[in-house]
C-alpha cells in the first residue's frame, strides 16, 4: 500500500511529526512495534518539567494527552507492528506480512537505557534503570549505581534517601554530571564512590542479592561485591540497528541529519533522540517532528 508518509516510532517525535503531517495536508501513517503509542515518555515516572503547559503530568500522563489528540483528528496510527524487511533507499518496508511505501520516510525510533552488556542482564533479578520508579522496591537495602552522568548521580541521591549505603561505579575518575550533583554526592554519608571500575560478571544468590565482580581497570584488581539492587544509568543508546548499515550514522550508531532532520538517503528523515539531538527531551523531539513534517510538506509540494 503507497503512503505519502509513513513514520516509524510513536513517541514525542512521532507524534508530533503525524501531527504536523496532517496540518499540512500529507497523507501519513505511523507504526509502532510496542503495543501502545509513548516511547520513552512511558518511562518517565515523574513530571516532565521542560514541556509546557503540563507541569504536573508524568511521561505516561503526557502521553495520553498527545494520544487524545491524536484520537481528535482520527489519525491513522498502529500498534503492535513487527518489522520484517525494510529498504529505505527504495522507502518499502513489510510490516506483519503487508508490504507497504512511501514517498518520504520519518525514522522516529527513539532510544533505549543503554545496557552493561552481561550476557545474563535481562534475566537476572534486581536490575533497575530507574530510581524514580523503583526507589521504595529497594528501601532499607544496599544498591549499586553504574554510571557517571546526570542521570547516575540523580539516581544515588534518590535512592540514599531511603538506602542505607550506595555505591556509585564508574569506569573513569572523570564525570559528566552537573557540579552541584557532583558535590552533593561526593559529601553524602550514605554515597560511596569507586572511579575507574566496571563490572564484568553478575550472578544471583539465594537471598534476592546479587554478587558483582568488580575490575579496577587502572590496577586490574578484582573484588566481589553483593547489592540487593543494581542500577544501570549509562545513558541511551539509539534503536537504530534494524536499519542494518543503510544509512549513515555516528559512531555511537546515531543517524546522521542536517538541519531539516533530512538523512544521507533521499526523503529519509530522522527525528528526536534516534538522531542525537543537542537536548534529549520532549520539547526537542516535538520540534523535530515538526520540522521534518514541514520540509516534506515542501519537497512533495507539487
Amino acid at each position: 500500500m503507497e503512503h505519502q508518509v509513513i513514520i516509524l516510532g510513536g513517541g514525542p517525535a512521532g507524534i508530533s511529526a503525524l501531527l504536523w503531517c496532517h496540518s499540512l495536508g500529507l497523507q501519513a501513517i505511523l507504526l509502532e512495534q510496542g503495543k501502545e503509542l509513548g516511547g520513552q515518555m512511558l518511562q518517565m515516572f515523574h513530571p516532565v518539567l521542560e514541556y509546557p503547559g503540563f507541569p504536573d503530568k508524568t511521561g505516561v500522563e503526557l502521553r495520553d494527552e498527545f494520544e487524545r489528540h491524536l484520537r481528535t483528528y482520527n489519525l491513522r496510527y498502529r500498534v503492535n507492528c513487527h518489522l520484517e524487511e525494510i529498504n529505505l533507499r527504495d522507502r518499502r518496508l513489510l510490516v506483519n506480512g503487508e508490504m507497504l511505501s512511501a514517498q518520504a520516510f520519518i525514522i522516529a525510533t527513539g532510544a533505549q537505557n543503554r545496557r552493561l552488556g552481561l550476557a545474563n542482564e535481562e534475566t537476572l533479578p534486581g536490575i533497575s534503570y530507574s530510581a524514580t520508579h523503583d526507589q521504595q522496591k529497594f528501601a532499607g537495602q544496599e544498591v549499586v549505581v553504574v554510571g557517571g552522568g546526570d542521570s547516575a548521580f540523580e539516581d544515588s541521591l534518590i535512592l540514599a534517601e531511603v538506602c542505607p549505603r550506595v555505591m556509585l561505579l564508574h569506569r573513569s575518575d572523570k564525570f559528566r554530571a552537573r557540579p552541584s550533583w557532583q558535590q552533593a554526592v561526593f559529601t553524602h554519608p550514605r554515597i560511596q564512590v569507586m572511579t575507574n571500575c566496571e563490572i564484568k560478571e553478575a550472578s544471583s544468590l539465594a537471598d534476592n542479592q546479587l554478587q558483582l565482580l568488580v575490575v579496577n581497570r587502572t590496577t586490574a584488581r578484582q573484588q566481589t561485591m553483593q547489592a540487593h539492587g543494581l542500577f544501570v544509568r549509562l545513558g541511551i543508546a539509539p534503536n537504530t540497528a534494524f536499519l542494518q548499515q543503510q544509512i549513515t550514522v555516528d559512531v555511537a550508531g546515531f543517524v546522521v541529519v542536517d538541519r531539516a532532520q533530512k538523512t544521507s538517503l533521499p526523503n529519509v528523515y530522522a527525528v528526536g533522540d534516534v538522531c542525537r539531538p543537542v537536548c534529549f527531551s520532549v520539547a526537542t523531539a516535538i520540534g523535530h517532528g515538526a520540522i521534518a513534517a514541514k520540509d516534506i510538506a515542501e519537497m512533495l509540494r507539487p
